[in-house]
């Protein structure tokens, strides 16, 4: 008889799940038309670029489109999706790693479609771009040559059509490789092929500045036109993102041409232009909006679970109803199942509440450093005294770190993603305190999580490394980099930093802050720390995992 009962059970399930392709085609159309019309309203609004609550709120629609398209399982309605949302955060810019993300998936969906590759080199082109943001200029370097050499053996009348190729050269200035950027213009493209594109990127004015790049900064053409050519593209700017661009853009290229009534100009407008841009109230606005979005695709998929059970729980009762004439065996089987199921789905929900109680709680602990930061910036500028500048400067970066650990703690329930809690703390750091040279960054950190009892002292303990750098490190030959390297070795991380500033043999200041902070900190860790005998500032330190647990 429960032979009889399971041919049963196979037979409804296969009824149930017969194909309509009539239905399936109605559904897909409709889906494709909801999925594009969220994409345009969501663009429409990317495009005006008022201010950061624009993009979140393109993000909002374009998450309503993911949501659609996730359902329809269509890779080409998926993939314009995940696209869309990996722009709206590089817009917003406050999660690189997730603008990577989102970017590396949209290219891969796109290479799997016929006729799409072209979208995909145009998406790899934004993943070397979003490496360039978080200052890991040799991941942005590698990208940029694998386009290279995959564009470079495309015929003319492709290359024509790659406007995005003019957007490749100015990336690689961004990470001070102007020869790379001079190739890129020389031998991939033609100037008589350019032409802005409004639904994107202003490619002949990236050209432009592209090309006042290069001839100021690496062939030293101080009186180059192109400087011209950039500030008139500045004069017709229609939106404040762009306008606080080029005015940056301009401020760096007359400072380095030493025009100082011009460098002023520029640096005043710049600095009116971004206090418009990111009032407080527009900025903390858009970070709400964006932390409830996060809870609010939680509570969706929640949603679309319960659904699911729903309909198990209706197809069990129904199939439970037709064995029960059949055996009694067969009803305390199916009885048993729906306890267990039950038990089940208590303990998930009670896990789901206490993960987002856990979310909350580590997010209303980041707002709150977020405001002590924003006070403590605040003494900053109001301090006239340069040492409390320096002192307040300091204390920020290591709220800074802080914050950025419980950033990560929102993401992920209780371990750290340790190469993307150091990538952030490098990149503001050098951001905050590298503004009157150039840094750059060579990262070599094993994908690692640990505990936040690691994660919090080690990342304090790099902060203070780097300020120091910054701060203090006299480079052989400019510019200043920055080299650390992370690794675990049987059950131990080792850490290896240093910069490429003169070695110094001189025994460090043992009433020096930030070294009685690191050595308190390895100290908390159990750990041990080596300074090379050439050069104090070059350190090696081992943490055992343990510390963590």
């Amino acid at each position: 008889m429960q032979r009889y009962s399971y041919i049963l059970l196979i037979l409804f399930a296969a009824a149930c799940n017969m194909p309509n392709k009539n239905s399936n085609s109605k559904r897909f159309t409709k889906d494709s038309t909801a999925v594009f019309n969220f994409i345009h309203s969501g663009d429409s609004l990317y495009a005006s670029k008022a201010s950061y609550l624009t993009f979140s709120k393109s993000l909002d629609l374009y998450n309503s489109a993911w949501q659609v398209a996730n359902q329809s399982n269509d890779t080409s309605l998926l993939a314009a999706c995940v696209f869309a949302k990996g722009r709206a955060f590089d817009a917003i810019n406050n999660n690189p790693q997730k603008t990577i993300n989102y970017y590396t998936e949209a290219a891969q969906l796109y290479a799997t479609l016929p006729n799409k590759q072209a979208a995909a080199l145009y998406i790899k082109h934004l993943v070397a771009h979003s490496y360039d943001k978080v200052k890991d200029s040799t991941h942005c370097i590698n990208i940029l040559n694998e386009l290279f050499t995959e564009i470079e053996n495309k015929p003319d009348s492709v290359r024509k059509q790659m406007g995005f190729i003019a957007e490749m050269a100015l990336v690689s200035t961004e990470v001070n490789n102007y020869t790379l950027a001079d190739s890129i213009l020389q031998h991939l493209t033609k100037r008589q092929w350019i032409i802005n594109d409004n639904t994107e990127y202003d490619y002949l004015n990236h050209y432009y500045l592209t090309q006042a790049k290069i001839a100021v900064f690496m062939k030293q053409h101080i009186g180059t036109p192109y400087l011209d050519s950039v500030e008139t593209v500045l004069k017709y700017c229609s939106n404040l993102s762009d306008s606080m661009f080029y005015s940056s853009e301009l401020y760096q290229l007359n400072k380095w041409a030493k025009n100082s009534s011009k460098e002023n100009y520029y640096l005043h407008l710049n600095n009116a232009v971004f206090n418009k841009f990111n009032s407080p109230e527009k900025v903390r606005e858009t970070q709400d909006k964006i932390a409830k979005m996060e809870v609010a695709a939680i509570e969706t998929q929640r949603k679309v679970e319960q659904e699911l059970s729903a309909f198990r729980k209706l197809f069990i009762y129904i199939l439970t109803t037709l064995l029960a004439v059949i055996t009694l065996l067969a009803l305390f089987l199916a009885k048993r199942n729906k306890e267990i199921k039950r038990k089940k789905k208590e303990l998930e929900k009670k896990n789901l509440q206490n993960e987002l109680l856990n979310k909350e709680i580590h997010h209303r602990v980041k707002n709150n450093l977020q405001m002590i930061m924003s006070l403590v910036y605040m003494q900053e500028r109001n301090s006239d005294t340069e040492e409390v500048k320096k002192n307040m400067q300091n204390i920020r970066l290591r709220i800074e770190s802080i914050a950025e650990l419980h950033q990560q703690l929102i993401e992920q329930a209780d371990e750290v993603d340790l190469k993307k809690y150091i990538q952030k703390i490098v990149s503001n750091v050098s951001n905050l305190l590298g503004d009157d040279k150039n840094v750059l960054t060579y990262l070599e950190i094993q994908p690692l999580k640990v505990s936040q009892k690691i994660s919090f002292p080690l990342g304090l303990i790099i902060n203070e490394w780097i300020t120091n750098s910054v701060k203090y490190a006299q480079p052989v030959a400019a510019p200043l980099t920055l080299f650390i390297e992370i690794w675990n070795v049987n059950d131990e991380i080792k850490i290896h930093y240093k910069d490429n500033g003169k070695p110094q043999i001189t025994k460090a200041n043992k009433k020096s802050l930030g070294l009685s902070i690191i050595n308190l900190l390895v100290a908390q860790l159990n750990g041990t720390i080596k300074i090379d005998a050439e050069n104090i500032f070059n350190y090696h330190v081992t943490i055992p995992l343990a510390s963590g647990e």
